[in-house]
């Protein structure tokens, strides 16, 4: 037997190339089809032309029996519906091997009820409505797994820890996905498996109705009998689920967590479920409610799931008559009974609030012979405590509905933790549940709190508010991108629909400080941003290196390389931003030791360790493990921070002098050393502002020893290397990431070239202006694709290294030459910081163009034009697109929000400093009008932009500024906090 192996990258032929072929004289140029292949054999193929765009309409369309009945049996045959004129016909054209074409009738009824689904096609998606919501018809395909997402968001930031307790949920488009509480504490499971489109445990959020024995509705199933439509609406932190059926019930469900208040649980998410009866006659329900609790030792499920299981017990907290308070699963090890987990249903009944009077804690119970969407224990709770495995719970109560009134049903799951800073004793599950029912025996109470966390989202936005012209813009940038960069500053990268590990809090998510420090400062909260700060800065070792990562305790210190440098850039952007030197004195931890320091003073060590003890024989940072890419692993023998500082010690008790650097082969990272600079020129800044000036001298000093570093080892002709090798004796290789490195895995290339390496030279102020000029012609070259730049073009790093990140992708994914959209959005801020201070006009020109092409391809609303092909979110940025074919890959949680918001700041020419505000915008070429306003504290700036067509920038002296109608010099438009609304003009002349 002759075997062959297919693989999906090589597989030339496409199902649309056959229809293309077989009925090229009914297919246009460029019309969109939608194909399926109609056996393994791959020789005919089957599908749909008269597509507004890219569709699955073919998969949906042979959902329905009496179409798919059409198709023909033989084997190589092909067949082609089309869509006539208006969408109004529907004809299928068959073509036998060797045969001529063949029009075969559709009845009548068949043909209406195929067309019926096509004409529903273009909405597939669903659509953005006015409030920036993404409106979704639940019997539509998904375009994608992140596509139908929403992020939620609790508010602790008036309660201790904020950073690490912030609860934190994922919900999709049928209420499914997880729920956070501190850290990665999962009160609501996540599920382990392959399936990247579900991320909680199928039974988390949903429940079932009865009616007189029969089960007439289940949440989790929109194409269920009776129901006549089920659309989601995700919102900035709610989603709102409404299903109307044709007996006359409408169901909403809406879900939310919970703003914190004192006494009450750390984190609980709420589904209000609200059943309205249109009908004629009284309705008499029977409401069951499912999840699955979080385990509490969640990496036993990686291997022993046995023993998850049997660390826990059932238990059920009762009220004085009987009812269920709530139902929370005990924990025998020590470590599971400070995170207590619970679940409480409320009943808005005709004579005031109804606990339920039933439940079970066995999904094997529960399910027994049906199945999760049609169980066949859920007509009577067992109420039975199950001595193993009750993490599962199902709880049920009966809901009487007259003709013409409503009911309200109120899902309370959440976690009591001796994390939340009150107190902690035996009784706290009792004392913090039962608050939360006297609470919520209210009706109002769930209106009341979405409320608040609603206007807390609104609030926290209008720091910045657009008007571009462009609605669609507008939107995002006032409604989505600033929640998306909230829900970030609390949450780690780990937590969204696809990413279910447990990567803890670490320095690069300081980056979303960046970011959000602005709108939490416009809202009056720069002690939390000062707070959080403090937070990071006490995970600072005190010779200067960081732990890499840390939820309570810190973890991998020193192990990258680029930690700690993160820190700087925030510190100065908040000093910056609200004047507070006195931050600088205040007290912090040293990381690893019971002693606490000035941040000024950690400041100053991160900038010693990286500048002068960690750093390689051409004096730039040491690589380390990695530095912010993680896909750079290029030295096997690398030391984490405590290991090369007792190595360090060794070398100073052996003669050496503390400032000398450590003698070593390993490799130095470029970017690091672009870090570095920024970081010294910034604490420069500071150091000048607190009267440090000798110190500021020094740092200056060494900024320009160090930029001459990095001119004479790191630059290479076309580009600035990423890594410089040491450990080469006979100069095999000596540098990584430019023209004549050796390790380009391109053969026409004989380079390797990495897009931080341009961002970052810029940021640090390290390029001249010929050296930007000659990366952005070979960043064309080599990294330029449709949908973006390339993280790195083709490089072979497996010939310097044993184990890199980029040995783990296919070509065009993730770090093996994806579109890192985060760093697109570091080389867009940094193209426009060039274009505003480069001095050739053309050349600046350029800059600001590139930068506005990447900002369009990185805009996630712009996934409506194509969604079923782009993919991604429309609400919310992706990490990552397919450099080969546009899709958007997740994760949503990334640096790409922050470094986007980061992006349009210097675009609009945003910069805070010691004297005010400098403005110093560069709009769109094409573009003469742009308003927004900017919020810093209790004063609100207006600010209009106006120009002629074309490039126009400060730098050029063609604009006119001017505050409340008196001209300004300068671009300095000073900054009072006084309450007032003020009115700034910046007018570019012809």
């Amino acid at each position: 037997m002759m075997l062959k192996f297919n693989i999906a990258r090589e597989v030339a032929a496409s199902a649309e190339d056959i229809l293309r072929q077989a009925f090229a004289d009914r297919i246009g140029a460029g019309a969109h089809l939608s194909a399926v292949f109609t056996d393994s054999q791959r020789c005919g193929a089957v599908g749909i032309a008269g597509l507004p765009f890219r569709l699955p309409a073919i998969q949906e369309l042979l959902r329905l029996p009496a179409v798919a009945a059409l198709l023909p049996a033989e084997a190589g045959s092909s067949a082609l519906f089309a869509v006539g004129g208006g969408g109004t016909g529907l004809s299928l054209y068959i073509r036998h091997a060797g045969r001529a074409e063949q029009t075969v009738a559709i009845p009548e009824a068949s043909a209406s009820e195929a067309l019926a689904l096509l004409q529903a096609g273009p909405g597939w998606a669903g659509a953005l409505n006015a409030e920036g919501e993404h409106v979704i018809d639940l019997c539509s395909p998904v375009p994608g797994p992140h596509f139908a997402v929403n992020l939620l968001l609790g508010n602790r930031l008036e309660f201790p820890h904020p950073l690490q307790t912030t609860p934190k949920s994922v919900v999709d488009r049928l209420g499914g996905g997880s729920f956070r509480s501190h850290a990665a504490t999962q009160v609501l499971a996540t599920r382990w498996d392959m399936r990247q489109e579900e991320n909680g445990f199928p039974a988390n959020r949903q429940f079932y109705l009865f009616e007189e024995g029969k089960q007439i509705f289940y949440s989790a199933d929109p194409g269920g009998e009776g129901i006549e439509s089920a659309v989601c609406r995700h919102s900035q932190n709610a989603t709102i689920i409404t299903y109307r059926m044709r007996s006359g019930l409408e169901i909403t469900r809406t879900i939310f967590i919970l703003p914190h208040a004192e006494g009450l649980p750390l984190a609980t998410e709420m589904q209000r479920i609200e059943i309205v009866n249109h009908g004629e006659g009284d309705r008499r329900l029977r409401l069951v409610y499912t999840g699955m609790f979080g385990s509490a030792a969640p990496g036993a499920l990686f291997e022993d799931v046995l023993y998850s299981n049997v660390i826990m017990q059932g238990g059920v907290l009762q009220d004085s008559s009987g009812a269920v308070a709530a139902v929370s699963p005990d924990y025998y090890p020590e470590g599971g009974r400070h995170d207590l987990r619970f679940h409480t249903m409320i009943i808005h009944g005709e004579d005031g609030p109804v606990l339920p009077r039933e439940y079970c804690d066995s999904y094997n119970e529960f399910v027994g012979t049906g199945s999760l969407h049609r169980p066949a224990g859920a007509l009577k709770l067992s109420s039975i405590l199950h001595r193993k495995g009750p993490g599962f719970f199902a709880v049920a109560g009966e809901v009487h509905v007259p003709a013409g009134t409503s009911a309200a049903v109120d899902q309370l799951t959440g976690l009591v933790s001796d994390k939340s800073g009150a107190s902690w004793n035996d009784t706290v599950l009792e004392n913090e549940v039962g608050a939360l029912v006297a609470r919520f025996s209210s009706r109002s109470s769930a209106e009341s709190a979405l409320a608040e966390s609603s206007g807390f989202v609104r609030d926290y936005a209008k720091f910045l508010q657009v008007s571009s012209g462009d609605p669609n813009f507008d939107l995002f940038v006032n409604r989505n991108l600033p929640f998306q960069v909230l829900y970030q500053s609390f949450v780690s990268r780990s937590f969204c629909q696809t990413q279910k590990g447990y990567r803890e809090i670490g320095f690069r998510e300081i980056q979303d400080l960046y970011a959000s420090m602005y709108y939490f400062v416009g809202m009056g909260r720069s002690g939390l941003v000062k707070s959080l700060l403090k937070e990071w800065t006490g995970m600072v070792f005190e010779l200067g290196y960081a732990y890499h990562n840390f939820f309570w305790a810190g973890k991998e210190p020193g192990k990258w390389s680029d930690d700690a440098l993160w820190l700087v850039q925030a510190v100065y952007r908040y000093v910056m931003l609200t004047g507070d030197l006195e931050f600088l004195d205040e007290s912090c931890p040293v990381a690893g030791q019971e002693t606490s320091r000035p941040v000024f003073e950690t400041l100053k060590a991160i900038i010693v360790y990286s500048g002068q003890i960690s750093i390689g024989r051409h004096g730039l940072p040491l690589l380390d493990f990695a530095d912010w890419n993680d896909c750079l692993k290029l030295d096997d023998t690398y030391l984490n921070g405590p290991a090369k500082e007792e190595l360090y010690r060794k070398q100073l008790q052996a003669g050496g002098v503390f400032g000398d650097s450590l003698e070593s082969d390993y490799s130095e990272s470029v970017m690091n050393a672009f870090l570095l600079k920024v970081a010294v020129d910034q604490l420069s800044a500071l150091s000048s502002r607190k009267g440090e000036h000798e110190y500021a001298g020094e740092l200056d000093r060494f900024g320009v020893k160090l930029r001459g570093r990095i001119q004479e080892h790191a630059w290479k002709g076309d580009f600035f290397a990423r890594v410089l090798f040491n450990r080469y004796p006979d100069g095999e290789y000596t540098y990584l990431g430019a023209a004549g490195d050796g390790l380009s895995a391109d053969p026409a290339s004989d380079g390797s070239y990495f897009l931080n390496s341009f961002s970052w030279s810029i940021l640090a102020g390290c390029a001249d202006e010929a050296q930007i000029s000659v990366m952005l012609d070979t960043m064309k070259a080599h990294l330029m694709t449709p949908f973006g730049l390339k993280l790195v073009s083709p490089v072979a790093l497996g010939r310097v290294s044993t184990h890199t990140a980029s040995d783990e992708y296919f070509p065009g994914d993730r770090e093996n030459g994806g579109v890192f959209k985060h760093a697109c959005m570091m080389a867009a801020a940094a193209m426009f910081k060039g274009a505003k201070e480069v001095s050739g006009p053309a050349l600046a020109a350029e800059l600001s163009r590139l930068g506005y092409w990447l900002l369009d391809r990185i805009m996630p609303y712009k996934t409506m034009e194509d969604p079923y092909a782009i993919c991604g979110n429309p609400r919310f940025c992706t990490q990552y697109n397919n450099s080969e074919t546009g899709e958007n890959i997740g994760p949503m949680l990334s640096g790409t929000s922050t470094w986007l918001t980061l992006s349009l700041m210097e675009a609009l020419g945003l910069e805070y400093t010691a004297q005010g505000i400098a403005l110093n915008p560069v709009l769109r070429e094409e573009q003469t009008e742009f308003a927004y306003t900017v919020k810093l504290g209790g004063a609100t700036y207006r600010i209009r932009v106006s120009k002629p067509e074309g490039f126009r920038r400060m730098q050029d002296g063609t604009a006119r500024l001017t505050l409340d109608g008196r001209v300004l010099e300068g671009g300095l438009v000073p900054t009072a906090d006084d309450g007032l609304f003020h009115e700034v003009e910046v007018r570019f002349e012809s």
